[in-house]
């Protein structure tokens, strides 16, 4: 049974895996977050009133030189009485595909000084999420984001 399959692999290339396709522009998507979130995520009421007004504003550009753009405007987050604006940035960051199936997709890159990898989950062509968070950071609060090809 081993020779048939291995002799099929040989003589059938097209079985490969494919990965997902990252190139264009993905926009975060609020709608998807506060879905998801609500129903699935372990946060405070602190944390959801903040990540509820800084979600969905993320646009991530990929393009075939395996260059990541990603551009958030300017924020107005309103914290109890307080309201602080989060200025607007945009950064250009390069990475590399560690590796992938026909649903996910793992992303290695430096961003804010660190090395980091990023899984993302394709539930179809023009929707994926990641979980937010790093593995140092205390708990398991299970946010997603998730972004819509435009």
């Amino acid at each position: 049974m081993k020779k048939i399959i291995i002799c099929l692999s040989l003589m059938l290339p097209n079985i490969a895996v494919s990965c997902p396709t990252l190139e264009g522009t993905w926009t975060s998507s609020i709608e998807k977050f506060k879905s998801f979130n609500k129903k699935w995520a372990n946060l405070d009421a602190r944390a959801w009133a903040f990540m509820s007004q800084t979600q969905g504003h993320e646009l991530i550009e990929f393009n075939s030189k395996k260059e990541m753009r990603i551009s958030t405007p300017e924020i107005q987050v309103k914290m109890g009485e307080k309201a602080i604006t989060m200025p607007a940035k945009e950064e250009l960051i390069n990475y590399s595909v560690l590796g992938c199936n026909d649903t996910s997709i793992v992303l290695q890159f430096d961003r804010y000084g660190k090395t980091q990898i990023s899984q993302f989950h394709f539930e179809n062509e023009t929707t994926f999420w990641e979980y937010m968070g790093s593995a140092k950071s205390d708990g398991n609060s299970h946010i997603r984001e998730y972004y819509i090809k435009k």
